[in-house]
């Protein structure tokens, strides 16, 4: 059995937009024809790929969620084969929204491993909280923005769900009071937002010790002892560490690291890129996984 590579790409693009209509307009075919390129899969496969009500879709099927990841990998496959036979050069410029955390990742050796392979490819970055790429992003203000959501929210493509720990520093110890001394981001941070959540929902005070949009800062502020903060797993290092028992914490959710294409998301460099970060942000998160078990 083969898969229509015309048909993987069209599904890929109603999976991140969930929309038939804005798929179309981004392939450049009717909506009919995408819908029979979906239906196509469907056959092909025997299970259903979309939720749909009243015509409109709302959710991937459990095969649909699969079928994304594989489909995604087989057309960055195809993309490259085909760039390498043509004298097509990837080229263009990318407006890019991060969010802060990710200059706690290895971002920059990302981007420079994607800048060697495609010099003739400019970028944009800027880092800001996950509620304002969210929305910029949907404005059309960003080729391209990760952003954090809470689990099931559905306003991005998931690349990657990460467990939240509260993280203090070597020599942090509590003083005589009741109310947790928290380092954050600014508001608009899934972080923030979760921590607060989770303390008020335990009916536990706390309070604001120190807030900066630095990743650097508030990994500074943490490791001299100013407080608690919120970070996903995997951007826990020491001298940092995870605070684990005796200081009655909650339990942190999950959250999921997603990205949505802008305007020009029919764009050959922008689902390059998109595709590429979230490879890396995938196999980052399997190595740190692989480590810990190790």
């Amino acid at each position: 059995m083969n898969f229509d590579i015309d048909c993987l790409r069209s599904f890929l693009v109603v999976a991140d937009t969930m929309s038939f209509s804005r798929a179309a307009e981004t392939v450049g075919r009717s909506q009919s024809t995408v819908s029979q390129q979906i239906a196509k899969l469907e056959t092909r496969i025997g299970k259903g790929l979309l939720t749909r009500r009243k015509g409109r879709v709302i959710d991937l099927t459990y095969e649909g969620r699969k079928l994304v990841q594989y489909a995604r990998r087989m057309l960055q496959l195809n993309d490259e084969a085909y760039a390498s036979m043509s004298d097509d050069v990837l080229a263009g410029f990318v407006r890019l929204g991060v969010p802060l955390d990710f200059f706690g990742r290895d971002f920059t050796a990302w981007l420079a491993r994607f800048k060697n392979k495609h010099p003739m490819v400019g970028l944009e970055v800027e880092a800001n909280q996950s509620e304002n790429l969210q929305k910029r992003g949907a404005r059309g203000e960003f080729d391209l923005a990760f952003f954090k959501q809470e689990t099931g929210a559905k306003l991005g493509t998931v690349a990657l769900q990460e467990q939240l720990v509260w993280v203090s520093g070597p020599n942090y110890s509590p003083d005589t009071g009741d109310s947790v001394p928290l380092i954050l981001f600014p508001e608009g941070c899934a972080y923030r937002r979760c921590a607060i959540a989770a303390l008020k929902d335990h009916r536990r005070a706390w309070h604001l010790s120190f807030v900066s949009p630095s990743f650097e800062c508030l990994k500074s502020a943490a490791v001299e002892g100013m407080g608690i903060t919120v970070l996903a797993r995997a951007l826990v290092a020491p001298p940092l560490r995870v605070v684990r028992y005796g200081l009655r914490l909650p339990q942190l959710p999950t959250v999921e690291l997603v990205y949505s294409y802008g305007r020009r998301s029919n764009s050959r460099v922008v689902s390059e890129l998109a595709n590429y970060l979230a490879d890396s942000l995938t196999n980052a998160g399997t190595m740190r996984a692989a480590s810990m078990i190790s």
